[in-house]
């Protein structure tokens, strides 16, 4: 009499995973760094690095993104490491690192984190100075950052935890050099002669 029980028990069990049931015993441990695809020359080139290690990704391209999918544990943001190459004949100075969450949102605003790095004359910040040279690597320890990205994500999130993150998209946003030129979401810029705070695109 306990055969037909079974029976819908199995199939139900069936059916959860086929559907995409995510439960803890089918939770994936995919996750995703994306970039967007640009004709824009980056004075940077960036990589990464999970557990200490270079990341291991399958990467894909679709329309406007460039995505690095890997394996990682639900821990996977505070074990990585932005690199970020200095390839652009000068010495940075500054530079903004814009880290997006597209699984937070509130109010249909995406939660993003902001990384400022060196000194910004413009800013009245005071931050440690940076100059990294031509061809240097900078690396970016998230796990320095963890617990303001812990606590973005709970916000924005209405108490999402970190642990359910399993996407962020990377951007160079900005950097500043030491001849006082300006890049920014992909154009390079000078201080305008007659005002210097105003900058003017430096044309190609």
């Amino acid at each position: 009499m306990r055969k037909p029980n079974l029976l819908i028990l199995i199939l139900g069990l069936f059916v959860m995973c086929s559907s995409g049931w995510t439960g803890p015993l089918f939770q994936s441990h995919r996750k995703s760094i994306i970039r967007r695809v640009t004709y824009f020359k980056y004075p940077v080139q960036m990589s990464f690095e999970l557990n200490g290690q270079p990341l291991k990704s399958i990467e894909t391209v679709a329309g406007s993104e460039r995505t690095n999918d890997s394996e990682a544990d639900a821990d996977w943001l505070n074990h990585l490491t932005i690199k970020i190459k200095n390839t652009s004949g000068k010495t940075i100075t500054w530079m903004l690192v814009n880290l997006l969450f597209s699984e937070v949102t509130k109010d249909g605003s995406v939660a993003m984190h902001q990384i400022f790095l060196g000194v910004d004359p413009d800013a009245p910040f005071q931050r440690p100075e940076l100059r990294l040279a031509p061809n240097e690597t900078f690396e970016i320890h998230l796990s320095a950052k963890h617990e303001e990205i812990k606590h973005l994500v709970d916000v924005i999130g209405s108490g999402m935890p970190i642990e359910n993150v399993s996407k962020v998209e990377i951007q160079f946003h900005a950097a500043l050099f030491d001849d006082g030129t300006r890049f920014e979401t992909g154009e390079m810029y000078r201080r305008d002669p007659n005002d210097s705070h105003k900058w003017i695109k430096i044309d190609k």
